[in-house]
């Protein structure tokens, strides 16, 4: 760690880089422990986001009383304490307030998440106060976008490091362990150089704990006994799909990701609903391709069909080689396995397969929501045959559906007969559609009968065809027709299981939303011009970003190493315009020109998504200068109002970086978990952009302005 007037660029970087990859294991604990879905992640940003511009806000206050000399060696303290200890909150608090198994409540979540993260967030958003004062005593010119912009560039390392660069080679919380103890090892010899040695010595033990504590401790072991009681763990691994653990109890071999049961075995109902449901309706040599479910108990259900022959694909290479495991699947000349997405796989020859079964989680996220959008269903569509059958399921609705539940299967009914010209729902063990442009049948059992397939429960004496046909009728009859048709632009369907999943939990879906748009406007009307036109771009910055992540993730995958590549060009576009509008003359001509700049690559982006989403390279190759030019006006207006502050810099710093934050915060909350799924790409980066030319107006109105032109 550098010594004097320039440490506090490296503790600089170094904190822009702790925190990033303490987001990073974070998220990964919400993926664990509650699902994580999109409304959860969007309320772990908000709370990271809107605590750090607040503690920025509130550090003008006290920041003065800490000696000048003092400062950096207890940034790097910080930095040592806090994410370790907020990184055991969410490991551990989670499994010791809901039972083994069972759903956390989420308004234990919503609590726990504000509870566990204000201390590193209020410090964190305090660090960068404490280090605009370093700055300004060194002689650094423009102290203010110059921190914003090291800060960002150590997080552009955080995202590369955690993202992408060492994500094969060191699990996340390992290196997150790291970089701590580094940090408080830099901190423990500067308080020594500057005969703090008490301080020095206090800190020292903190450092070896973190050092050896992992090699003694696996924070995941130690957990297992409380997450998988009676269970075996058979093997555990971090993949860039999530968590992967297989166990065993008994004779049962379950398949865990990210702790939701995946793949159980011995569920011989299921499978043989999954297959003959679907199989009964084309029984003749057919060729049949298998998305997801567990090969070992699917494939000798098809191949019980004469002269059929099956495809299993599965995108997750990680669960493919747990399978060949611990849940072998057999080897047969009918039967093949690829690795690979699967939506590239569709676009293979068209006219190839008689059947297609989706075996994937509920539409309750981003990712699971790509395998039932009408672009998806479309390309399904050109893989059958003239008379092939697409079958998809969700959960059984059993003997009533309420609201919520009929909402998501009739946006599905309907994506899917925007399609094609047959469907049909047959509610079972799950509610299984049956989609075609030919006739389809709901007399199971008597198709089983004629096929002379030979099954353990999908019979005339578990299934009762006449008892069949009435439920279906009676669950198609209750479904309405006016619905919006689910699609990669626009998630119709899966803010409709968001909100069918919170009636779990006796929520409506706006209650976080409001909750975190009055704690806003509070602070908002308090806001003069200049910091609306901050805080306007760092809504529309972290707007831009949401959203191509959301193109990437629907349009490729479960692509976390590529998110973690676009995340790290964001901030390195940031970091650029910071650095740049440093240098930059400071003429309201400029500002408007980074504003407006940011405004384009919002419209720009969304006008490229529909070529993205249908497999265009060039389009794709075109989001990423979008992205980076978009950021670097982010970064660029942040650092030119900031030149622009008054004499305390400290003051006037901390109190934009909190604007910046607390408008991020707003499109976090917003924009992934509700705005998107409910308006569509084009809408939202709509009103993103206008949003952002509103703050540019309010901005440039300022008197402050006309004090800069005349001097």
């Amino acid at each position: 760690m550098p010594q004097g007037g320039d440490a506090w660029r490296g503790t600089t970087v170094l904190a822009g880089t702790i925190t990033a990859g303490t987001q990073v294991v974070l998220l990964r604990e919400v993926l664990s422990a509650f699902l994580g879905n999109e409304l959860i992640i969007g309320v772990l940003f908000f709370d990271w986001l809107a605590l750090t511009g607040i503690g920025a806000l509130l550090a003008r206050r006290w920041s003065s009383r800490l000696p000048l000399f003092a400062i950096v060696p207890c940034v790097l303290a910080a930095l040592c304490v806090f994410p370790p200890l907020t990184f055991a909150g969410f490991r551990f608090l989670p499994l010791l307030v809901a039972p083994p198994g069972s759903m956390l409540d989420i308004w234990l979540f919503l609590a726990g998440a504000l509870l566990a993260l204000a201390p590193l967030c209020l410090v964190s958003g305090a660090i960068f106060t404490l280090l605009i004062r370093v700055s300004t005593t060194s002689g650094t010119s423009n102290p203010v976008g110059s921190v914003y912009a090291w800060e960002a560039m150590g997080s552009l390392a955080g995202g590369a490091l955690f993202g992408f660069l060492l994500f094969d080679i060191i699990p996340s919380q390992d290196l997150l362990l790291i970089l701590c103890a580094g940090a408080g090892l830099s901190g423990a010899v500067l308080f020594s150089c500057r005969r703090m040695r008490s301080v020095a010595v206090a800190l020292l033990p903190v450092v070896l704990m973190l050092l050896i504590g992992r090699s003694v401790w696996d924070a995941d072991m130690l957990t297992f006994a409380l997450r998988y009681p009676g269970h075996t763990v058979l093997a555990h691994r971090e993949t860039p799909f999530g968590l992967l653990t297989v166990t065993r109890l008994g004779e049962q071999t379950m398949v865990y990701a990210n702790n939701v049961p995946l793949l159980i075995s011995g569920n011989t109902s299921a499978t043989e609903e999954i297959v003959h449901f679907a199989l009964v309706q084309r029984p003749h040599s057919p060729k049949v391709l298998i998305a997801g479910g567990n090969p070992a108990e699917l494939v000798p259900e098809v191949l019980k069909y004469t002269g059929s022959s099956v495809r299993c694909v599965e995108e997750n290479p990680w669960l493919r080689r747990a399978e060949r495991e611990f849940l072998p699947f057999p080897e047969n000349g009918r039967a093949t396995y690829v690795e690979g997405d699967l939506r590239s796989i569709l676009l293979s020859p068209s006219g190839h397969y008689d059947v297609i079964i989706i075996v994937a989680p509920e539409p309750s996220t981003l990712q699971s929501n790509r395998t039932y959008t009408r672009e998806f269903v479309h390309r399904a569509r050109l893989a059958l045959t003239p008379a092939g059958v697409l079958c998809m399921l969700l959960p059984s609705s059993a003997e009533y559906a309420g609201d919520d539940a009929r909402r998501v299967r009739a946006i599905l009914r309907n994506t899917l007969a925007d399609q094609f010209e047959h469907v049909q729902i047959l509610p079972a063990g799950h509610d299984v559609f049956l989609a075609s442009d030919s006739t389809l049948r709901t007399d199971i059992a008597g198709g089983i009968a004629e096929a002379g397939v030979p099954t353990t429960y999908v019979n005339p004496y578990y299934v009762q065809d006449d008892l069949l046909s009435e439920r279906s009728r009676q669950l198609e009859a209750s479904l309405g027709k006016d619905t919006p048709r689910n699609s990669d632009a626009r998630p119709a369907l899966m803010l409709a299981q968001l909100r069918y999943w919170l009636r779990h939990f006796a929520m409506e879906y706006w209650i976080p939303v409001l909750t975190g748009l009055i704690i806003v406007f509070v602070l908002f009307v308090r806001t003069d011009r200049m910091g609306i036109g901050v805080m306007t771009a760092g809504c529309g910055g972290i707007v831009l970003e949401l959203m191509v992540l959301m193109i990437v993730q629907v349009s490729f995958g479960n692509v976390y190493k590529m998110s973690g590549g676009l995340i790290a060009l964001y901030m390195a576009g940031m970091g650029a315009g910071a650095f740049a509008a440093g240098r930059a003359a400071l003429a309201p001509r400029w500002y408007a020109g980074m504003q407006c700049c940011l405004a384009l690559m919002l419209l720009l982006a969304a006008w490229l998504q529909p070529g993205i989403s249908s497999g265009s390279t060039p389009g794709m190759a075109g989001l990423v200068p979008c992205l980076f030019l978009g950021s670097f006006g982010a970064g660029a207006v942040f650092t030119l109002t900031s030149r622009m502050a008054a004499l305390d810099l400290v003051a006037s710093g901390s109190r934009l970086y909190g604007y910046d934050l607390l408008g991020s915060a707003v499109g976090a909350l917003l924009v992934g978990p509700l705005l998107l799924p409910l308006l569509g790409v084009q809408s939202v980066a709509n009103a993103a952009a206008g949003l952002v030319v509103v703050g540019t107006v309010i901005s440039l109105s300022s008197p402050v302005w006309r004090v800069h032109e005349k001097a």
